[in-house]
């Protein structure tokens, strides 16, 4: 990423984490401003351009510089929607509460044993998501190649794993379904956030706000409610 770029982005940092972490892991294809607003495009499963406005009206002048070059968006918020669907339709949109952790607050490492994913795991993590509609064999294999994660193994049996999204948000937080009530989706998680802190790296997770169990976690370990966002596919 151009570091004049890096540097807008980092005058407000929980606004563009993702969009920060998604340009470590992917190429800027291109980008398009408006004032000191822009939306930047790049590549994982579908070309996404995200969003970084620091002023809100500056979204109509750069969505019309913009041009639609990409129907797929990240980083929407509630108010961006009137703007995005003037002339387009949403055809899905998948909606999450984001939550970071500060810097300044402690998380102690795993009581378990965690072990890396390997490329040989992917089948089994896609057969058993939820968000299937979502994602791909090859998406969760990429993941896998670019940033961390963790698993753990009772008996030799994967029980519980997680990943992280394109953005660099920690997710695909899983536990089958027998193991669950032990304490390993928490494991797990706790070995994701000793990892990304080893990297300096931002740590953030996006929960669909009927997880209650996930967001009682998260407030457990003292993660903070950020904002809602969208990803949408217009037509």
């Amino acid at each position: 990423m151009h570091e004049d770029i890096l540097d807008q982005l980092k005058k407000s940092p929980v606004q563009n984490m993702p969009v920060i972490g998604f340009f470590e892991n992917y190429a800027l294809e291109k980008h398009t401003f408006y004032g000191k607003s822009m939306i930047l495009t790049g590549t994982s499963d579908y070309t996404w351009a995200y969003l970084s406005l620091s002023q809100e009206n500056d979204l109509e002048g750069l969505l019309e510089k913009f041009e639609f070059a990409s129907l797929y968006f990240a980083n929407v918020e509630e108010w961006m929607l009137s703007h995005l669907t003037r002339q387009h339709r949403i055809e899905w949109r998948l909606s999450t509460h984001r939550y970071y952790l500060p810097t300044e607050v402690e998380v102690n490492p795993s009581d378990r044993v965690c072990g890396l994913l390997e490329a040989a795991h992917v089948p089994y993590i896609f057969q058993h998501s939820p968000y299937k509609d979502y994602t791909s064999e090859a998406y969760i294999r990429q993941r896998l190649e670019r940033d961390i994660s963790a698993g753990v193994w009772v008996d030799d049996h994967l029980a519980g794993w997680g990943l992280t999204h394109d953005d660099g948000s920690l997710g695909f937080l899983n536990v089958i379904s027998q193991y669950r009530g032990q304490g390993i989706g928490e494991s797990v998680f706790r070995s994701l956030i000793q990892a990304k802190r080893q990297y300096n790296k931002d740590v953030f997770v996006n929960v669909e706000p009927h997880n209650k169990q996930s967001i009682s976690l998260l407030n457990k370990l003292g993660f903070v409610f950020d904002r809602e966002v969208s990803w949408l596919k217009l037509i």
